[in-house]
């Protein structure tokens, strides 16, 4: 599947991340926002007014966010691009669910790599079946069990990490219980799992991070800088842009380098 159906296109969209979801005041945004209502920031054409600021106006997480693509699907595929008072309500509601399901996509086009050519054909069928899903009328979508959806991909993504993480097979280094600031620079970790850990403000620089399993993993403040993740599995773009990198941080080439890294 193309990556260009992952990337943001927010000018076919109606702003929905702006609007569908909730935020409360703190370093990440200067203001409360309830769900189901637009930012403050949002102009009349659904286009942010603060843009090209954002970091020094005090809304750093909408800098780190990403939809996946959710936002364009909703809005011109389920929606047929129309957005009005019979329509919004069912449209906020109906957007997290596509978010998750973008997100399941993702995870499975990030898997097709020539390590898992074993498994390429599973890959591409499940594949088919949640871009079906994508597609369904907003009746069927809203009562389509994502949780559900989730569990059937969990074997797939857990071959993938197995087929990905082979080559880099070793005696583990120790690694610690509690990863929060801690310094962790220049070491080899490829072939580990950080899966679902907290990485906030962990110093990985300089790392060599091949391989390694990032599914759900904060990397809030994370310091990649220098750091190879070249082919490390399933990472977003939204964890990137949640990171610290600088020009010798090698990405997967799925990724784009965040403009905000040094």
């Amino acid at each position: 599947m193309e990556t260009e159906r992952f990337r943001v296109r927010c000018a076919d969209c109606f702003g929905l991340c702006c609007t569908a979801l909730a935020f409360s005041a703190s370093s990440d945004f200067g203001h409360d926002k309830p769900e189901a209502t637009p930012c403050r920031n949002l102009d009349a054409d659904y286009r942010c007014k603060i843009h090209d600021r954002l970091r020094p106006s005090g809304y750093k997480g909408c800098t780190v966010y990403d939809c996946f693509g959710a936002g364009q699907q909703i809005s011109q595929v389920t929606f047929s691009g129309i957005y009005d008072d019979s329509t919004k309500p069912l449209m906020y509601t109906l957007y997290p669910k596509m978010v998750h399901l973008q997100e399941m996509m993702w995870y499975l086009t990030d898997g097709i790599r020539p390590e898992t050519r074993s498994i390429h054909d599973a890959l591409k069928t499940t594949l088919q079946e949640l871009d079906a899903k994508t597609a369904l009328p907003p009746d069927e979508l809203a009562v389509l069990d994502v949780d559900q959806l989730r569990t059937t991909i969990l074997p797939l993504l857990a071959q993938i990490e197995t087929l990905v993480q082979a080559p880099y097979q070793k005696k583990p280094p120790t690694l610690p219980n509690d990863w929060i600031g801690k310094n962790l620079s220049r070491q080899n970790l490829s072939g580990c799992s950080l899966r679902g850990r907290f990485l906030l403000a962990t110093n990985l620089s300089h790392c060599q991070l091949r391989g390694v399993n990032f599914l759900g993993a904060d990397l809030r403040d994370c310091n990649l800088r220098g750091a190879d993740l070249t082919d490390a599995l399933f990472l977003t773009q939204a964890q990137i842009n949640a990171a610290q990198g600088d020009a010798g941080t090698r990405l997967p080439e799925l990724l784009l380098r965040p403009s905000h890294w040094a």
